[in-house]
């Protein structure tokens, strides 16, 4: 696609949104300082074969494309609701997929229930929408509504969780040794020394069997009692496992570990990821976990948010140089290690 077929130019050759074919598109607005990379960058971590087509046209997916970045018109912008602080925009070209209305009791942190009351979109309108929402709380953008006309601000601040993938795996001591300088009060959420082996499956009725003679079955009780003794010899082998840090009146911090066979599309064309990852979520539960769903948060619970954003920072800073490998946000995006806070 050129620019040149459904938009107009200026003088110094800047590319501009034509507001009347824009007013039924979904927008992502950014401000001046946001390259077009990485808008690119954060499409291909969201959808496998993202990438440039044409000129001005970057594919998400066969059935999503944006089309940009296009500068805003001084003019278009009352009609589109867009502020002087909005300086390019991508337009979505994705069928429209509507489902039913949205429930009226419906937890929505986005604002997406009042964006679209007759009916939530779905399929690949949902994920293409839902891209643009974590586009824009990446970039500090907002997501214009088709439509509606509403326009929706994710909070930057709001993504506090994160997630370290690696090819190492940390024992449960390990783990709480490598948090505990960042995370004092970290413990694990589960006791190794209770842990209670499979009964044994029952055998069969004696009356449907056929007698063992007795040498044989000596034998296999001995070998039996051998395969026992050696089993519980062994610790209990593990594939995930969860340790917990008291925050106090602020909540819980949870560090989930985890393997994962599949590794996130993020870390595609990473040798040591081809064959799985070991994934280390670092998640914080408020006390009051429904706050995390309120589009209009307190001001005590953005404060909150901001301390155990530190901590969480500094646990994945800590994991990191741990085991290595890399960060990505609570979408799934990259997160560079010198962006984050290490105090």
């Amino acid at each position: 696609m050129s620019g040149t077929d459904t938009f107009d130019e200026d003088d110094d050759g800047a590319p501009d949104l034509d507001a009347d074919l824009a007013y039924a598109h979904h927008l992502l607005a950014l401000g001046d300082d946001v390259d077009p990379a990485e808008v690119e960058a954060l499409a291909v971590s969201w959808y496998e074969g993202a990438g440039w087509i044409g000129d001005y046209a970057l594919a998400l997916s066969e059935d999503a494309v944006l089309t940009g970045p296009w500068r805003v018109p001084d003019e278009a912008r009352p009609s589109l609701r867009l502020g002087p602080e909005v300086a390019q925009v991508f337009l979505l070209r994705c069928p429209v997929q509507r489902g039913g209305p949205p429930p009226p009791h419906l937890l929505d942190p986005n604002g997406l229930t009042g964006a679209f009351r007759e009916g939530l979109p779905i399929g690949a309108e949902s994920d293409a929408v839902d891209f643009l929402l974590a586009a824009a709380r990446r970039l500090a953008g907002a997501v214009r509504i088709a439509g509606s006309g509403a326009v929706l601000m994710p909070d930057p601040d709001a993504d506090v969780n994160l997630c370290v993938y690696t090819p190492i795996w940390l024992e449960p001591d390990a783990l709480v040794a490598a948090l505990e300088p960042v995370l004092p009060t970290i413990h694990l959420a589960m006791d190794l020394t209770d842990f209670t082996p499979p009964e044994s499956v029952p055998a069969p009725d004696a009356a449907e069997v056929e007698p063992l003679p007795e040498g044989e079955l000596e034998w296999l009780h001995a070998e039996a009692r051998a395969y026992d003794e050696a089993a519980t010899a062994q610790p209990p082998v593990l594939d995930a496992y969860g340790a917990v840090a008291d925050l106090g009146t602020d909540g819980i911090i949870e560090v989930a570990v985890e393997g994962e066979d599949t590794a996130p599309l993020v870390l595609r064309g990473l040798d040591w990821a081809e064959e799985g990852v070991i994934a280390y979520s670092v998640r914080w539960w408020p006390a009051d976990e429904e706050a995390l769903y309120s589009p209009t948060p307190s001001r005590a619970f953005r404060a909150a948010r901001g301390r155990v954003r530190a901590k969480i920072e500094s646990a994945a800073l800590a994991l990191y140089a741990t085991v290595g490998g890399e960060i990505t946000d609570e979408s799934g995006f990259l997160v560079e290690p010198e962006s984050l806070d290490e105090d």
